[in-house]
């Protein structure tokens, strides 16, 4: 974070009114600063698209020291899918369960061996995905 020193000893331009306003009628307003640009309100600032709201930087982080004290984003696409594909598997493991019969307890057994196997084995795949280095956890943007 970047903290500016004050006071400032180069020079600087300082505009103060009641309300200031820039328009460019036909084309774009840039602002660049060689360390920070800082937006600062004690309400609200509000960013405005038609469009699209584009940020590009390398780590983004939503609130005061929110990658140390806060939490990673879940990446949407990634849980969906991993989701999917673990409710596919419960549903197999429902199906077979759903054929066990006490008049034929061998191939009961076999099935519930199955549907074991296959819990057991998704388990541990998902098991994999959220441990150590989590695919599904976003490695840039934290929130708090």
């Amino acid at each position: 974070m970047y903290n500016p020193q004050f006071p400032y000893k180069g020079d600087q331009i300082i505009l103060s009114s009641d309300r200031v306003m820039l328009y460019s009628k036909n084309d774009a307003i840039f602002l660049f600063g060689k360390k920070a640009v800082s937006l600062s309100s004690p309400k609200t600032i509000n960013l405005d698209a038609n469009d699209e709201v584009l940020i590009y930087t390398n780590k983004i982080e939503l609130g005061i020291n929110a990658e140390t004290l806060g939490e990673p984003l879940v990446l949407g696409r990634t849980l969906n899918t991993q989701l999917i594909l673990f409710l596919s598997a419960l549903q197999s493991v429902g199906n077979q369960l759903a054929n066990v019969s006490e008049s034929n307890l061998g191939a009961s057994l076999q099935l519930i061996a199955g549907a074991g196997q296959i819990i057991a084995q998704e388990s541990e795949r998902l098991s994999g995905l959220l441990g150590g280095e989590s695919q599904i956890l976003s490695k840039t943007t934290y929130t708090r």
